[in-house]
């Protein structure tokens, strides 16, 4: 008798395609149907447009932002939030670049000095 003998061997799944479709047909999805997403609330509406959730009608098929009836205080407001925290982060990284504009100006005298001498 083997000492290493298969107790146990599975039994093979069959492919999944098969698996699925058992008698019903494979659903037909449309990709439109899912670029334009709304959410109809009991005093708004609104829709999901470039990765944001804005408030208005949905997106005409000229352009993604055509379709919207108008900014509500809402839309503003974090547009607003959005631009100060982008002034920040530029005046920051313009902080940042005159620090090293000043290393490097430092630098390069450092080394001009250690040539002439």
């Amino acid at each position: 008798m083997p000492i290493f003998q298969k107790k146990f061997a599975p039994k093979i799944a069959p492919p999944r395609g098969q698996r699925l479709n058992i008698g019903c047909p494979p659903p037909a999805e449309d990709l439109d149907d899912f670029r334009s997403i709304s959410l109809n609330l009991v005093d708004k509406q609104l829709c999901f447009i470039d990765g944001i959730w804005m408030n208005g009608l949905k997106p005409t098929a000229g352009s993604a932002s055509a379709g919207i009836s108008g900014h509500s205080t809402d839309d503003v407001l974090r547009m607003k939030r959005r631009l100060k925290t982008l002034e920040q982060e530029n005046n920051m990284l313009q902080v940042k670049l005159d620090v090293l504009v000043d290393l490097l100006t430092e630098n390069v005298i450092a080394l001009n000095e250690a040539k002439n001498q």
